[in-house]
């Protein structure tokens, strides 16, 4: 499945775009995602997803980290921005 970062991720990750197999859940997208270097301690506090983390599933807002996922699905993931 194609997972897009957006903003910040995508500069800490080192690209905007990471292709990722074998994954049923959202989870499973985000677990794969937290063991790229600096990673883990934007997405998890504690064990917990941040608050905010924003996740886009097929054009779709999704709550829910247990939501199936197929491997033609696109994944975007953002961080909360501050206005100023």
């Amino acid at each position: 499945m194609r997972v897009r970062l957006l903003g910040y991720l995508a500069y800490v990750a080192g690209k905007e775009v990471i292709e990722i197999e074998n994954v049923k859940t959202i989870k499973d997208v985000l677990d794969r995602i937290s063991n790229l270097k600096g990673m883990d301690t934007l997405l998890y506090n504690g064990g917990h997803l941040w608050d905010g983390i924003l996740l886009i599933l097929n054009g779709r807002l999704v709550c829910n980290e247990a939501e199936a996922v197929k491997e033609d699905d696109e994944l975007v993931i953002t961080l909360p921005t501050a206005g100023g």
